[in-house]
Parts: structure tokens; sequence; C-alpha cells
């Protein structure tokens, strides 16, 4: 596996993660403080490398049992998570109530179901001649990458509409879950 397979795969892994940040980007109506979407995207960043190396080292032994479950873990945080952003941005709210997606339980959970994928690929690449570090590292800058830029557009999506922005922000997570679930029972 050479560095362009990698940085494919790493994109791949990235776009939960991604839809994701442009989803609470919308949420948010004021601009968002740099040192917040530095430490959402670490701990996205972190979660990635955490699953990634995780799945390497068990290796494919203990992956029909995590494989098993983990879309319908993904599916049941997203489904959660999605149906209070689209609650929320129905109800008249103060503007310095949080959204939900600005708690750190919330985002810690969200950060866990978008990387469950990369504890999968991990335990796969486990078997193949790629190098671990080159593969690790270029996921997780990808993640970290993918998912400042996730703030920005979603950030300037919500300035631009508001509270439906914050709804169909609400949807996609909905929709990534049920993707997930597809993918998982394999129906996708």
């Amino acid at each position: 596996m050479n560095i362009l397979s990698s940085l494919l795969v790493a994109l791949g892994l990235s776009m939960d993660n991604w839809a994701v940040t442009i989803a609470s980007g919308c949420s948010h109506r004021e601009a968002i403080a740099k040192a917040y979407i530095f430490k959402v995207s670490a701990l996205f960043a972190a979660a990635h490398f955490v699953m990634f190396s995780g799945g390497w080292l068990c290796g494919a032994g203990v992956g029909k049992y995590i494989g098993a479950v983990d879309h319908w873990i993904a599916f049941a945080i997203l489904l959660f998570i999605g149906a209070r952003m689209v609650k929320e941005s129905r109800e008249e709210k103060a503007e310095e109530q949080a959204c939900v997606l600005h708690s750190f339980k919330t985002l810690c959970a969200l950060a866990v179901a978008t990387s469950l994928d990369a504890l999968l690929v991990g335990m796969g690449l486990a078997f193949t001649a790629a190098p671990f570090w080159a593969t690790v590292l270029t996921l997780t800058v990808c993640v970290f990458a993918t998912s400042w830029s996730g703030f920005y557009v979603g950030a300037y999506l919500g300035r631009k509409f508001g509270k439906v922005m914050e709804a169909l922000g609400g949807v996609v997570l909905i929709l990534i879950g049920v993707k997930l679930l597809l993918e998982g029972v394999g129906i996708w």
C-alpha cells in the first residue's frame, strides 16, 4: 500500500466526521472560536487514531464480534443526536443556550461513532503490507483537516440559512446513521 492508497483510505474514513462537523457548524449562529474548532478536530483525529491503532493491534480475531454490533451502536448514537438537533431547530431558544452538539459528552460520542469504521479498517489492514505509521498518521491528519474545514463550511451555511441548516444537519446525522446501519447489515 503506497501513500496514495493511504490517503484514499483516510479520505474515505474522514467523510462521516466531515459531515458531522458540517452539521455542528450549521448550529452555530455566531463565529466559532478557533480553540473550539481545534479541540473538536483534535478529538475526532484522536478517536480515529486510537480506533485504527486498536484495530491494527487486535487483528481480525476480534473483528467478527465488533463488526456484528458496531453499525447498531453508530446508528443509535447518530439517530439520537440527529433527532435532538431537528427538535432543537424547531424550538425557540435563547441565543446563549448551547446546541446539543456543543456538549463535550456528545462530541465524544460522535467521535466514537464516526471512528468505529477506522477500527475495522485497522483490523483489515493489519494483515496487508500497509505501513502502519504512514497509514495512521495520514488518517489522523486527514480527519483533523476535514473536521476543521467542516466547521467552516457548516458555519457559513448556518449563518446564511439559520435554523433550516440546523434541522438539515440533524437529518444528515440520521441519514449517516441509516447508511452505516444498512452497510453493517449488508444491504448497502
